[in-house]
């Protein structure tokens, strides 16, 4: 029952600010601390948390501190296989200053992505894997050959953060996640609503509408919509929200849950990881999700 997180992975650094800065006016600091960040990571290491088989791959990292900080962090998850994930003599792992202001919002700064190196996919990376946990936070060729394989053997396919229907990832995805806010940044002319019906009849998948905290949509393959209300909860750091939301779908898919009820373990997820400062530092148990879980209707 092995998932496979297959994408970004960095070390974050959290930083606190009590306001973003500006020209010629300073932001002060009440916190900072580095984590592992990354979609593909944040996603495994609450996976593993929960006690589920989880292999992580995608990007690599260096011989640098940062990137032994990241190592040593994921060998403490036992259920969490790393054997895939290479490390280069001289190459700098991928960082990611993360600012939080106090209303639980973020801006993030990524160092030097243009290095970024990936560790392609592989047969072996795929042994024994019934999920495959895919993120779009960077460049899609190996990532469209991690879903290609995946298709090839029967292993469905979970992503977030596709919004072109003539995407050529779309036709190998099972379940689609993607924010209304992105949504209408990226096509105003469109609701979020109707993009995720296109995208759902381009892909013949099914499209979970997120929204920050409001109601979570669901435009299911057969053309039904449902809508589910999240947790209400004030957000400390939002920082990676959706990624465990991710988390949580996924591990209700692989106990065969309807979808929507898979969905309702999503926000529980993501909506508990919003009360703690930084996406890994804090990894919550499973049975804080189901506590959370069964307060929802």
């Amino acid at each position: 029952m092995t998932i496979l997180c297959y994408g970004e992975i960095d070390l974050d650094i959290y930083v606190a600010l009590n306001r973003l800065p500006t020209m010629e006016r300073s932001a002060s600091c009440s916190d900072d601390f580095e984590n592992i960040g990354g979609a593909a990571a944040n996603s495994a290491m609450w996976l593993a948390n929960w006690g589920l088989p989880t292999r992580l791959a995608g990007h690599d990292l260096g011989d640098d501190r940062p990137g032994d900080v990241v190592r040593e962090l994921l060998e403490g998850l036992p259920p969490l296989d790393i054997r895939h994930i290479a490390c280069h003599a001289g190459y700098r792992t991928p960082r990611c200053q993360c600012l939080v202001t106090p209303d639980g919002e973020r801006s993030f700064i990524t160092h030097w992505p243009q290095e970024v190196r990936m560790t392609p996919p592989s047969a072996e990376m795929f042994a024994d894997v019934k999920l495959l946990n895919l993120d779009m936070s960077g460049p899609t060729p190996l990532r469209l050959k991690a879903a290609e394989m995946a298709v090839e053997r029967g292993i469905p396919v979970l992503i977030n953060d596709v919004y072109q229907p003539d995407h050529p990832l779309l036709p190998l995805i099972d379940v689609l996640v993607i924010s209304s806010e992105v949504a209408r940044n990226r096509h105003a002319e469109n609701n979020s609503l109707d993009l995720a019906a296109q995208l759902m009849t381009a892909g013949d998948c099914d499209v979970i509408v997120t929204a920050a905290g409001a109601d979570i949509h669901i435009v299911s393959g057969d053309g039904t919509r449902e809508s589910i209300s999240p947790p209400a909860l004030s957000a400390i750091d939002t920082t990676g929200a959706g990624d465990i939301f991710k988390s949580g779908l996924a591990y209700g898919l692989l106990r065969g849950l309807p979808l929507s009820d898979a969905v309702k373990w999503g926000a529980a997820a993501g909506s508990l990881m919003c009360q703690f400062a930084g996406t890994t530092k804090t990894l919550a148990p499973l049975s804080d999700v189901q506590a959370l879980l069964d307060t929802m209707p």
